[in-house]
């Protein structure tokens, strides 16, 4: 599944609910609909922009003979 702000976004909603409470259910829709976004998109662009994945082996992932070994990618 490739990283997703909204997802995200969603996920940060809950938490901050269930941690904070009052004062944070109490801050207006537009605000926190701001801050959520903000907060979401900065966490997937770096995980994107800095995010590397280290694969132990390929050889299960590569048609044919393939090669063997390890591999590095980017996150999407």
């Amino acid at each position: 599944m490739a990283l997703s702000a909204t997802v995200l976004r969603d996920l940060i909603d809950t938490k901050l609910a269930a941690k904070i409470g009052d004062a944070y259910t109490s801050i207006s829709a537009e605000m926190k609909a701001g801050l959520l976004e903000a907060i979401a998109e900065a966490v997937v662009d770096h995980i994107k922009a800095a995010g590397i994945v280290t694969v132990p082996s390929v050889s299960g992932v590569t048609a044919g003979a393939g090669t063997s070994g390890p591999g590095t990618g980017t996150i999407t």
